[in-house]
């Protein structure tokens, strides 16, 4: 249990690093990775960069 729960932090903490760097709300993507996981960073991953993202969260 405590592995699946590292699994799903450590996916987590690159979904965020994704959405950062693709000029997206970095806190929306925090919460939305933290309820559906792994699948938040393939998500995050196929996105394209914003050129006029919200940057007051980046």
């Amino acid at each position: 249990m405590e592995q699946l729960i590292f699994i799903w932090v450590v996916f987590a903490a690159a979904a965020v690093s994704m959405a950062k760097s693709k000029g997206r709300n970095v806190y929306l993507w925090a919460a939305i990775s933290l309820l559906i996981g792994p699948f938040a960073a393939l998500i995050v991953a196929v996105l394209k960069t914003t050129s006029t993202g919200d940057t007051k969260y980046n």
